[in-house]
């Protein structure tokens, strides 16, 4: 926002109107006509009698509106915006055309007339006050909505608003003022390309006040003008007090909705249906919702599969991950000798307890065996030792000592006894993905139908050599009813295999990372829980030392995944984003609205995390740039 203070009211109006004239043949030396809206108080006088004897505007090319107008006043009323307006502008210069709001018409019907006429085609500049309350046209603190989804509304005219009027000579008390009114609502008002706001007298002082340097938010309705790109500030000596301190507040786009969203200062999340204007270039920050990891084996040297796991290291772990942008994630327990899962599954149920930051981020637990294919290939890098038959009462034991965390097991359908442990998991709340598996069409169709939903990091986790067709990738590929996880690092999946299943699976296809302990790690050899060796290489891809190529996990993280999708053109940022946090959290019937993920892109489209808010706390913070 551009402030402007002036000694003078003559002065303000004057250079508010050579602005605002300037901008109007600015616009018509692009387009054929323009669309204005206009503010009707006598706070405008100034401006409005200087706009008038400027010579030379095109009026003929101008359709105007008014902003707000009283309901039931007779049409002969001297304070009826509309009068007013012609009074000082609307009968004194030739417009193309006026639209006026018709308070004395059925007010539901008027205000989706009205609506009507502003949505027709974009409002180009706004000419407005603020009132003594804070108010932008008769948006008063109690009903304005920064993301109101009306255009123009019926509202109900708070006290001091009403006071305002007197106050202005409009009425001689406040009992002739009307109590109700239609307004344009915040959004209409701000989605302009060009808001000229001009705020003259001492009686507008504190509001001035709060809307320039207050926080941000309804109790000052004014105080949204500042995240607009292109709004001017006109008033004078008596109206302006200079402050030093200014709340901070952090201001960016919404990246799914394209609309202004930001936190203010007592960190309040606050949503608008404002878009950025269009000379705003994309350098500003983005507000996402948080990343969602079903499946993370673990991360920055923590092991989630060591039974050793403490709950100081489940906190690095969480920590590390908020740095990447996920705000939650499923811990995943792969095959392993029973007493050891169940002693992580303690560590984990303690680790929750414990720390609420933990509670925050560990959504559930992802139990990726041990009722999986024994078979090479399907088995991947998982101990053949440990591998069981589907068994119920392993799985209520597993959960028992969870505290009731596992919420999700990906199992081998083919296996003696697995439609009923499907079932079971369905009855119990506990989502069953296919993986590991080498199952034939029939068993898949009859998995998904006990209530298996989800394919695991599919065109993983299966032989090298598979038959032209049928095989578990079309069989799996085909079937509407299963989502699909997806490991795109660049190693687990090629190009095409990876557009095939976005193209098949559409909404149903979301990233997981499948991160192992060496996922922020320096390149190099080390050793596992279970005694394998494996090779972490320079350009990120993890293998088995001594298994011919064959993957160990991944050591990128989820938005690593997302970058990929974006940097081979496969999703735009927003699709490739969703695929990494709403579809995900859908899938597993998660609220994710009180996590928000805050990021710049930096040179080629690079994703740099800046901010992360859960439940409107910093959790996270970089250097802001």
């Amino acid at each position: 926002m551009e402030v402007n203070v002036f000694d003078s009211r003559k002065e303000m109006g004057e250079a508010a109107a050579k602005v605002v004239a300037s901008k109007i043949l600015e616009l018509l030396s692009k387009k054929e006509s323009i669309r204005m809206v206009f503010a009707a108080a006598p706070s405008q006088n100034e401006f409005l009698e200087s706009l008038v004897n400027i010579k030379d505007i095109p009026w003929n090319r101008i359709t105007a509106f008014h902003m707000d107008e009283y309901l039931g006043l007779p049409k002969d009323h001297p304070a009826l915006f509309a009068n007013f307006l012609k009074r000082k502008i609307f009968d004194q210069v030739p417009f193309r055309e006026i639209h006026f709001i018709d308070g004395n018409n059925d007010p539901e019907s008027e205000g989706l007339r009205y609506a009507a006429l502003i949505e027709a085609s974009p409002i180009d500049i706004v000419c407005m006050g603020i009132g003594e309350n804070g108010h932008i046209a008769f948006n008063d603190p109690p009903v304005a909505l920064f993301n109101d989804p009306a255009i123009v509304k019926k509202v109900t005219l708070d006290t001091a608003c009403r006071q305002q009027q007197v106050n202005d000579g409009c009425f001689p008390n406040l009992q002739k003022v009307p109590k109700h009114a239609l307004t344009l609502t915040v959004p209409a008002l701000l989605n302009a390309d060009f808001i000229s706001c001009v705020v003259p007298g001492k009686n507008k002082k504190e509001a001035l006040q709060k809307a320039l340097y207050g926080f941000i938010g309804t109790q000052c309705p004014a105080s949204i003008l500042r995240i607009h790109g292109d709004c001017h500030l006109f008033t004078d000596k008596d109206a302006y007090k200079e402050q030093i301190f200014l709340e901070k507040e952090t201001i960016g786009k919404d990246l799914l909705s394209g609309y202004y969203t930001l936190f203010n200062s007592e960190n309040k999340l606050i949503e608008t249906r404002v878009k950025p204007t269009p000379n705003e270039s994309d350098s500003h920050l983005f507000f996402a919702p948080g990343l969602v990891d079903l499946q993370v084996n673990g991360v920055n040297g923590v092991d989630f599969n060591n039974e050793n796991l403490s709950v100081e290291e489940i906190l690095k772990a969480a920590q590390y991950l908020l740095s990447k942008g996920v705000t939650v994630f499923f811990p995943t327990l792969i095959t392993n000798e029973k007493n050891n899962i169940l002693r992580i599954l303690k560590t984990f149920r303690q680790a929750v307890y414990q720390h609420p930051l933990i509670a925050s981020c560990v959504a559930g637990i992802h139990l990726e065996g041990p009722f999986i294919s024994p078979k090479d290939g399907a088995r991947g890098a998982h101990n053949l030792k440990y591998i069981q038959s589907p068994n119920w009462e392993l799985i209520e034991e597993f959960q028992d000592a969870s505290g009731g965390l596992i919420k999700l097991i990906t199992l081998a359908p083919e296996l003696e006894g697995a439609m009923d442990l499907i079932k079971k998991c369905q009855e119990s709340g506990i989502k069953v993905a296919i993986g590991h598996s080498l199952a034939l069409s029939g068993e898949i169709t009859k998995a998904a139908e006990a209530g298996a939903s989800l394919s695991t990091h599919l065109g993983n986790a299966v032989p090298l050599m598979l038959p032209r067709h049928p095989n578990i990738l079309w069989d799996q590929l085909a079937h509407d009813g299963l989502y699909a996880s997806l490991i795109a690092d660049g190693f687990h999946l090629g190009e095409s295999f990876l557009k095939v299943v976005l193209k098949t699976k559409g909404e149903k296809a979301f990233l997981v990372s499948d991160s192992t302990m060496f996922c922020g790690m320096e390149a190099g050899e080390y050793g596992t829980h279970i005694g394998e060796q494996v090779i972490l290489e320079p350009n990120g891809k993890l293998a088995l030392k001594h298994g011919n190529g064959l993957l160990a996990g991944a050591s990128k993280c989820l938005l690593e995944g997302v970058q990929y999708l974006i940097d081979k053109k496969l999703k735009s940022l927003s699709d490739a984003w969703k695929m990494a946090s709403t579809i995900p959290a859908a899938y597993m019937d998660l609220d994710q609205k009180n996590d928000v993920v805050i990021f710049s892109l930096e040179e080629g489209c690079q994703i740099y995390v800046q901010k992360i808010f859960k439940d409107g706390k910093v959790v996270f913070q970089q250097n802001l740039k």
